[in-house]
């Protein structure tokens, strides 16, 4: 009678004969833990964007969020750390300081001259206040602004910029069900922007929740 082949350890022969091949043919010789990785990959838990940013990132905004006067205000009366770590999402010195912020204003006019869509509302103080409406969104404001999910939690880089992207493809999917606006229609919006130290004189903020004021 043949004998079953035993899966798993044949898995580890052929893992094995990988390796020796590799030293035979002069290619870098992998550790244990790499080699655990490569075969594990596959094993990633896959993120749904969708799920993320509808049951997860929008009502953690919400809560989250601030008025951007505010938020501004303290930038440049405080200074840009002491606002980061109060109003702020920095989950390391590689990533911007990601700010949630919400805002109501008359739309002064919408630029769609370009794949960067804009909602240019009035200015707060010296500033030009802009809302991202795509098609597409810049950066990955959402992605960092969001504490509870960060690059430990995907496979790779790669994984980690898809996510990303994904995420600015929902934003997209809010903003068209949100639907077109006009000069002088009243919006209010939560959303994200991220500067490094403070910012220029506009502030660019990608929404995740978009209301008309009084059913405009």
């Amino acid at each position: 009678m043949n004998k079953s082949i035993n899966l798993p350890r044949a898995c580890l022969f052929i893992a094995l004969a990988i390796v020796m091949f590799s030293t035979l043919s002069g290619f870098k010789l992998v550790s244990n833990d790499e080699l655990a990785s490569i075969l594990d990959d596959g094993d990633a838990i896959s993120i749904n964007a969708e799920e993320v940013m509808q049951d997860n990132i929008i009502p953690w905004a919400a809560s989250k969020a601030a008025p951007l006067d505010v938020v501004l205000s303290a930038i440049d009366s405080e200074g840009f750390q002491s606002a980061c770590e109060q109003y702020g999402v920095q989950q390391s010195q590689a990533f911007p300081c990601t700010f949630w912020v919400h805002v109501s204003d008359a739309v002064a006019s919408v630029d769609t001259s370009s794949r960067v869509g804009k909602i240019n509302l009035g200015n707060v103080g010296d500033k030009s206040i802009s809302l991202l409406i795509g098609p597409v969104i810049p950066g990955s404001s959402v992605r960092d602004g969001y504490p509870e999910l960060g690059y430990a939690d995907f496979a790779n880089q790669d994984q980690f910029a898809t996510f990303g992207d994904e995420l600015n493809d929902q934003v997209i999917s809010i903003v068209e069900s949100f639907g077109n606006v006009d000069s002088g229609d009243t919006v209010e919006a939560i959303g994200a922007f991220s500067t490094w130290d403070g910012m220029g004189n506009t502030v660019q903020i990608v929404p995740v929740e978009l209301n008309r004021v009084n059913g405009e």
